[in-house]
């Protein structure tokens, strides 16, 4: 859990759409944690993020439900991403200190707890993490309320409180800049929290919605 909200506050928040500032030194830890646990650079997540909203539901799109058979989408998230980012430019190269952090991680969980309950907590932080992210990417643009009927998605208000804030997945597409989805939005809270602290910026929470600002050229 702890992955998949830095994921939605940092990668995807914060760097694809740009709802609210991150203090220099915070991101930098949040973009430590991201190379080191999920194995990528938080700038690429952003970049194949945005080809999603440029190109929603599209053939072009890296994981729409309605291009590809839905449960591809919702069990295959590495290899669809790992297609995806070949069209996106090279983010921050992955150096040899994220592979000796990693390591060392394996090895301290592996020395306090062992071997075997090591690999059920990766498959069980696998399984939940990828399982959050493809859900997004299903249900979100299957079922639903549409109270935008020209963008993508549909909103199912209850599914925001355990998917971080994508049941309101349609009104995330017409609104991609809002720092909050909608009021049932469980992320809120911990902006709000972390606003007060000091650790981002939300400016108000404004919504900025010109498409231009979420999708840029350089994510084509």
């Amino acid at each position: 859990m702890l992955t998949a909200v830095i994921t939605e506050v940092y990668c995807h928040r914060a760097l694809a759409h740009r709802a609210f500032r991150v203090s220099p030194r915070f991101a930098s830890f949040l973009s430590g944690y991201f190379r080191v646990i999920v194995g990528t650079d938080p700038e690429t997540w952003a970049a194949v993020h945005r080809l999603h909203h440029r190109y929603a539901d599209t053939p072009l799109d890296p994981h729409s439900p309605l291009e590809r058979p839905p449960l591809a989408v919702l069990l295959g998230s590495p290899f669809l991403f790992a297609k995806a980012r070949k069209r996106v430019p090279a983010g921050s190269p992955r150096g040899r200190r994220d592979l000796v952090v990693r390591v060392l991680v394996a090895a301290c969980f592996v020395v306090l707890v062992g071997f075997v309950q090591t690999l059920t907590m990766l498959a069980v932080h696998l399984t939940c993490y990828m399982g959050i992210m493809g859900l997004v990417n299903t249900v979100g643009h299957l079922y639903g309320r549409k109270p935008h009927p020209d963008v993508p998605g549909y909103d199912i208000a209850w599914l925001a409180v355990p998917l971080l804030g994508h049941g309101y997945h349609n009104s995330h597409h017409a609104h991609p800049a809002a720092a909050r989805t909608g009021p049932l939005d469980s992320v809120w809270p911990l902006l709000r929290l972390l606003a007060a602290t000091r650790l981002i910026a939300l400016d108000g929470g404004r919504a900025r919605t010109p498409a231009a600002e979420c999708c840029p050229a350089s994510a084509s």
